[in-house]
């Protein structure tokens, strides 16, 4: 009976931990919230830490070193004479950082009893802290990132009478990815068998998804047609569509690593009647490829003929990440 009820308590505990919370999150215009997650900060601290940026990843490893060392310079306070040159508690804090850090310089040292628990105590939390946050500085600096940069605005185009809706994409880094692979998905308003509105994920069919090699850009194209868009007008699709997802991943050639990346595009930022200008200037010895006309289009007119214009700047988000 013990026995089960201590494994009883051991298998509470994380649900003990858990904090009821809210999490938010933005996709561009878009924002939605999850109300009731239980979260575990333990259980869960690597991937807080990790999606954090260095700023805040760099203070709170700060914050901590700092918390430990005043924390063991409050237990060696406890009784006298428990460091040997240590004339007052600043000295205690000092001689706690040396100890954290094992460095050691041997102006102070440990000499009661007290003093040697509390030493070894602390030299082995020090190391074993400087061995997880190597672990995770090192896993965020290395982690490859895809600098796939989207045009701001999707677009719809006609071309020999067809309609296509096209999202163009660059290569920000210069080193190219091969075997690349893109998707294109449409988060849809839908009515369920029962008559009542919900939304659901549509995968849209794309006129090529594979780039053996992904060098300086590309134009995703779907044709309306084939599609859940097929005879609809932009009107339709703003009543319809609540999310338009672009997927990549491929390889880094440097890194040998695959990397991804994502694009969320709200109804609003598709552009009807218009096309990406040209954003690559060949000459005999090369390509140039200029990223600032990414999100540059061009409008038909019958009596001026193309007119040239880069569309302003939304806050829709692009997501990296690996694996």
């Amino acid at each position: 009976m013990v026995v089960a009820r201590f494994l009883c308590d051991i298998h509470t505990i994380p649900y003990r931990r858990q904090i009821m919370a809210k999490h938010t999150q933005e996709f561009g215009t878009m924002r939605y919230e999850i109300s009731g997650i239980r979260r575990e900060f333990v259980g869960d601290m690597y991937h807080m830490l990790m999606r954090s940026p260095w700023w805040k990843l760099t203070i709170i490893a700060f914050i901590v070193y700092v918390s430990t060392a005043v924390f063991f310079a409050g237990l060696l306070m406890i009784g006298d004479n428990n460091v040997a040159g240590a004339q007052n508690d600043l000295d205690l804090f000092w001689f706690s950082v040396q100890s954290l850090s094992t460095i050691g310089y041997g102006d102070m040292h440990p000499v009661s009893f007290w003093g040697h628990i509390v030493v070894l105590i602390e030299s082995f939390t020090g190391l074993v802290g400087v061995a997880l946050i190597t672990a995770v500085f090192y896993s965020k600096f290395s982690r490859p990132q895809a600098r796939v940069a989207f045009a701001e605005h999707a677009v719809l185009m006609v071309s020999q009478g067809n309609q296509y809706l096209q999202i163009r994409f660059a290569n920000a880094r210069g080193y190219p990815i091969i075997n690349a692979q893109i998707k294109l998905s449409a988060l849809v308003s839908w009515n369920d068998i029962d008559g009542k509105p919900t939304r659901k994920l549509v995968s849209l069919p794309l006129l090529q998804t594979d780039i053996p090699f992904f060098g300086l850009n590309f134009t995703a194209t779907h044709a309306l047609s084939d599609g859940l868009f097929a005879n609809m007008s932009l009107e339709e699709m703003h009543e319809n569509l609540f999310l338009l997802i672009i997927s990549f991943n491929g390889i880094d050639e440097v890194l040998e690593r695959e990397v991804r990346a994502q694009h969320f595009y709200r109804p609003e930022y598709i552009v009807e009647h218009v096309r990406y200008k040209d954003m690559t200037e060949n000459y005999e010895w090369g390509t140039i490829m200029n990223l600032d006309e990414l999100d540059t289009v061009a409008h038909e007119n019958q009596e001026e003929g193309i007119e040239e214009t880069i569309l302003p700047p939304s806050t829709t988000m692009e997501q990296t990440s690996h694996s």
